[in-house]
């Protein structure tokens, strides 16, 4: 009587463990080879990011951490927000993924969180890595891997210079902001001009 009184708690205490946790994913279904990692200062979990780009490596995805986004560089982004609680020694609560893809439009999400912030469960206190492995795997299970296009030769001119509609056509790719884009536009409109003679 007291083994099957005793089986009975513990498989209650594992499904008190597991309930405590709350995973919600929506898995992204295709991605390039290489992605671009948005940093968060806000975020104190010093492994975090190193554990991110473990996790997307693992499928097969190279990231690169910027703190400030080069946009024309980086079609697919990954932020991030982690949270930690204290309870004796910190420990990660909550976490949030989002990729976002060349539109900026949201591809895939996935939350991790700790019911009540873990409760009595000594699971709490894992480290960043257990926590988040199968949150990430979750993520990325399914991923179909795609070949990112490479970048055509603009046509050359006989002279071996590129025409000006085809300078014009690379300024135009290369997402400056408003300034920067008027200052070379302006600079590539001189360039063709005869320079007067001064005398």
């Amino acid at each position: 009587m007291s083994k099957a009184l005793s089986a009975l708690s513990l498989s209650v205490l594992a499904l008190g463990l597991a309930a405590c946790t709350s995973v919600r994913v929506t898995p992204l279904q295709s991605a390039p080879t290489t992605m671009c990692i948005e940093e968060n200062p806000k975020v104190m979990v010093s492994d975090f990011v190193p554990v991110l780009q473990q996790g997307f490596a693992r499928h097969g995805i190279t990231t690169q951490p910027y703190s400030t986004i080069p946009w024309h560089q980086c079609p697919y982004v990954v932020r991030y927000t982690a949270r930690r609680t204290w309870d004796m020694a910190p420990y990660l609560s909550s976490a949030e993924l989002t990729v976002l893809g060349p539109q900026r439009q949201t591809l895939a999400t996935a939350a991790y969180h700790l019911r009540g912030k873990g409760g009595l469960s000594l699971m709490k206190w894992q480290g960043t890595k257990s926590k988040m492995d199968p949150v990430i795997d979750e993520l990325l299970s399914n991923t179909q891997l795609i070949d990112e296009p490479v970048a055509k030769a603009p046509a050359v001119s006989e002279s071996g210079k590129l025409s000006k509609q085809e300078r014009l056509k690379q300024l135009q790719q290369q997402n400056l902001d408003y300034e920067a884009y008027q200052r070379a536009y302006r600079q590539l409109m001189l360039e063709d001009q005869p320079s007067s003679d001064v005398r």
